[in-house]
């Protein structure tokens, strides 16, 4: 069956683009503020196992950052930093989408939580806006929410903050079978209107497949047969709506699962399985919703960017994927 296929502004909902990759929105100021970094060997559910302790270090995982922040003061110190270097006034932000609930997590998400975040950040005229469901890729999800409020012209500056705290239980960092480990983490960005950022997004397509959850807790095999035709079909169509290849990409960015995990899902997407970056996995582990855009921010950092260089971002949950095409202005 064909989707239907809504449009809001010109934006296509099916295929997240504009003719001739035009620009829809534009990305800036990315920050992010991690816990503190601590061995994988201290995890309660790996302290006492060394076999599992050691698949754990095969898969790439050597850190994770731990914050004995509260989650309000974890997502500040990103957005804050976000804020400051957009040199945009306060005021000028007219929604703040809060990104949060990844994951089970101890403190609850509540408006008074998201207002006390936007009095400290002096966002007095800001809009706020909670984006779950996603998992993995709710962070794909606010930019999304966030293109399409620029281009309705609700606003000229959204705020997107990404927040994720691994609860305190025993195992609750654990992520699937040696698959990834939750860290604690808080992540931001501008999405402003065309030509004002540093990233123009020419791409943004979402694709979820509701029949997986049930798919997986009774057929792991055909659940993940499902999902990796689902990869490989949500980044043909994106690169078959800008006319491009991976060739044409200085690099694809995912979510930060053990190594082997990320390659594969680089290699789904059509690239070579060394293109992505790997080096966070490692580090940090899993940032859970904020990964791609931490990668993204690090291999900027490190120089490694240049005017014009395209990127492909995917982001993977439990049931649906998520691709951003950006390119540096």
């Amino acid at each position: 069956m064909t989707p239907s296929v809504a449009r809001s502004g010109g934006l296509d909902s099916v295929r997240g683009t504009l003719p001739n990759g035009a620009e829809m929105a534009s990305i800036t100021a990315i920050a992010y503020h991690l816990g503190s970094l601590q061995p994988i060997s201290e995890l309660d559910f790996l302290r006492d196992d060394p076999e599992k302790l050691e698949l754990y270090h095969l898969a790439g995982f050597g850190c994770y950052a731990k914050s004995e922040l509260t989650m309000r003061e974890l997502a500040y110190r990103s957005a804050k930093q976000t804020i400051l270097e957009s040199g945009i006034s306060p005021n000028d932000v007219g929604i703040c989408l809060y990104v949060a609930e990844s994951h089970d997590r101890d403190e609850l998400v509540n408006s008074g939580e998201v207002n006390a975040l936007l009095a400290d950040l002096g966002l007095d005229s800001a809009l706020p806006i909670h984006i779950s469901i996603l998992n993995c890729a709710n962070i794909m999800a606010a930019l999304r929410v966030a293109t399409a409020l620029i281009m309705s012209g609700e606003s000229r500056h959204v705020l997107v903050v990404s927040v994720d705290k691994a609860p305190q239980r025993y195992g609750g960092r654990m992520m699937f079978q040696e698959m990834s480990i939750k860290s604690d983490v808080s992540v931001s960005c501008l999405v402003s209107g065309p030509g004002l950022g540093t990233y123009r997004m020419q791409y943004l397509g979402q694709f979820n497949s509701p029949h997986l959850f049930a798919l997986g807790a009774k057929d792991r095999a055909s659940y993940s047969m499902s999902k990796f035709n689902g990869i490989r079909r949500a980044a043909r169509r994106a690169t078959e709506a800008l006319a491009l290849t991976p060739s044409d990409f200085a690099g694809v960015i995912t979510n930060n699962y053990s190594r082997e995990v990320t390659k594969m899902l680089i290699q789904l997407c059509g690239f070579p399985g060394n293109a992505g970056r790997l080096t966070n996995i490692g580090r940090f582990a899993h940032a859970v919703a904020g990964d791609v855009l931490i990668n993204l921010k690090d291999v900027e950092d490190e120089g490694n960017v240049r005017p014009g260089d395209r990127f492909f971002l995917m982001a993977d949950s439990i049931s649906s994927c998520s691709v951003v095409c950006l390119q540096r202005r």
